[in-house]
């Protein structure tokens, strides 16, 4: 299979990229990070946002931010139209009536095209930035310029220097090498043997990054099209966070913060010398730099605003709804980039006990036994940080349209695992579309499967017990697995029951 040496502009559009729901795109997370760095970003509940996606791919995102939420408008923007068709095709399968997605070049679209689009109250460009050639930033700056509302957010990620320079000579030869197969991939499995044989030659410049990683398959679960997208462009080079930023300031947008919440406290993320070097820095661009250098990362989440505002920190946060992830018991780690560390025991105790109850605000959470030590930003980082909590973007079961949005949710859940997830098979990160979270919550293929299979078994409950019910209509159609096979299926299912199910059922979900 060739690639099509006209329109795709040296960028892989012979695979879809696959579908992967990243929860740090919702509005919901967006608001907790201006509200850890003090700046304003008036929405609400009931606020009817009007969100663009740039580069949505076969729309999943767009999807998932629209589905639970029947008063938002959700455009997504590409220009391969076989996504577009697939995105269409999957918002018209889950009956969603808010979101449309549109075929369009942004090297390409001039002002007049432009201003046919809608005002956004927020933009995401999600990997898209190192990836593509200067006259589509061009289009996406020249967009935000015209389109990102006044207060609006614009959320942006990327390769970052100097982290990912480590990664020039491996994405060029592994580039080379799936050229080699004419953009088919066949080449991943070519680039795979040359990055082992390297690794085996112990290059001097190829250091254990994530990207070797996944192509060594020491890191599981990298699917080929994922790999032909981060790869086969010609145009990939990565960023400084300073040269982003005067970009962005063409759009007069102001970084806010990092989407990645432990990257705004330094205490979690440098040791004490690099902090030192940090609070010396003569500036707020010299101590990003500091910070990409001393961190062990490649890329970058950025937030920025088309006009900052400065609003009470600790005002904002303990107003901040927060509600559990799951249902369980003993210690909780948080993994941040200085290391990992165990959160107190008493303060993991109370806050569990507190949330399994409902949701509860972070003012109320720190009022709890053993949590009055912390701070509200330390209080809220510790908690999403380490998976515990998620915040909502609205009470459930609250709004007009709870019921409605509640029937959409489930509707794009039961389309996204017949799809994407057949039988529970597959790899990746998916979601489970609800109103309470403002898009949806991170889970597996297994756990998408499971969760649209217990909705559909019991209105009310779906307990452990009901686990040997669901193992014959998770497996696929064929001669039945050995019995250790299905046991192992059965005692995972009856586990996700245990510690999913009321999250699920609380968050509105199932």
């Amino acid at each position: 299979m060739s690639e099509p040496s006209g329109w795709s502009r040296g960028y892989p559009v012979s695979e879809p990229y696959p579908a992967i729901w990243h929860s740090f795109q919702s509005p919901a997370h967006l608001r907790v990070i201006c509200a850890l760095m003090g700046v304003a970003w008036e929405v609400g509940p009931e606020t009817p946002l009007s969100i663009l996606e740039v580069g949505c791919g076969t729309g999943y995102t767009s999807q998932m931010l629209a589905a639970g939420n029947p008063h938002w408008q959700v455009l997504g923007l590409d220009y391969n139209p076989a996504h577009i068709a697939e995105a269409r095709s999957l918002a018209a399968a889950a009956r969603l009536d808010n979101v449309r997605f549109l075929e369009a070049d942004l090297a390409e679209l001039d002002d007049p095209g432009l201003d046919q689009l809608p005002e956004f109250d927020l933009v995401t460009v999600h990997g898209v930035w190192s990836w593509v050639a200067d006259p589509v930033r061009e289009g996406i700056l020249r967009l935000l310029r015209r389109r990102l509302k006044p207060g609006g957010l614009a959320l942006v990620s990327y390769n970052a220097l100097p982290g990912a320079a480590n990664s020039l000579g491996l994405a060029r030869g592994v580039r080379q090498a799936m050229l080699a197969h004419e953009g088919s991939v066949d080449g991943v499995a070519t680039a795979a043997k040359w990055v082992e044989r390297l690794v085996a030659a112990q290059a001097a410049h190829l250091p254990p990054t994530g990207w070797r990683h996944l192509l060594t398959g020491e890191i599981q679960g990298a699917r080929p099209g994922y790999l032909l997208h981060e790869f086969q462009t010609e145009f990939w080079r990565p960023s400084f966070h300073a040269d982003v930023a005067a970009a962005l300031a063409t759009a007069r947008c102001d970084y806010v913060g990092s989407a990645t919440i432990d990257e705004n406290f330094t205490q979690m993320s440098l040791s004490p010398a690099q902090r030192e070097l940090w609070e010396d820095a003569p500036s707020a661009a010299a101590r990003e730099l500091i910070f990409d250098m001393c961190v062990p990362r490649a890329f970058r989440r950025d937030l920025y605003v088309r006009g900052l505002r400065r609003v009470p920190r600790d005002e904002a946060v303990d107003a901040l709804w927060l509600a559990s992830t799951a249902h369980t018991q003993g210690e909780v780690e948080l993994k941040g980039q200085a290391g990992t560390a165990k959160l107190p025991q008493p303060l993991v105790d109370a806050v569990r006990s507190a949330l399994e109850q409902g949701p509860r605000q972070i003012g109320a959470l720190r009022a709890l036994p053993g949590c009055g030590s912390v701070t509200p930003s330390e209080l809220v980082a510790l908690l999403i940080g380490s998976g515990c909590a998620l915040p909502l973007w609205r009470q459930p079961g609250t709004g007009a349209d709870w019921a409605a949005a509640v029937a959409a949710a489930q509707r794009l859940n039961a389309v996204a695992a017949d799809r994407l997830a057949p039988f529970g098979i597959g790899s990746g990160q998916v979601g489970l579309a609800t109103p309470s979270l403002g898009g949806g919550l991170v889970v597996s293929p297994m756990e998408l499967a499971v969760a649209r299979l217990a909705a559909e078994s019991s209105s009310q409950s779906a307990g452990p017990e009901h686990a040997a019910a669901l193992v014959g209509r998770l497996m696929p159609p064929g001669p039945k697995p050995p019995p250790d096979v299905c046991a192992d299926v059965e005692h995972r299912i009856a586990m996700l029951l245990k510690e999913r199910w009321p999250v699920w059922r609380a968050l509105g979900i199932a």
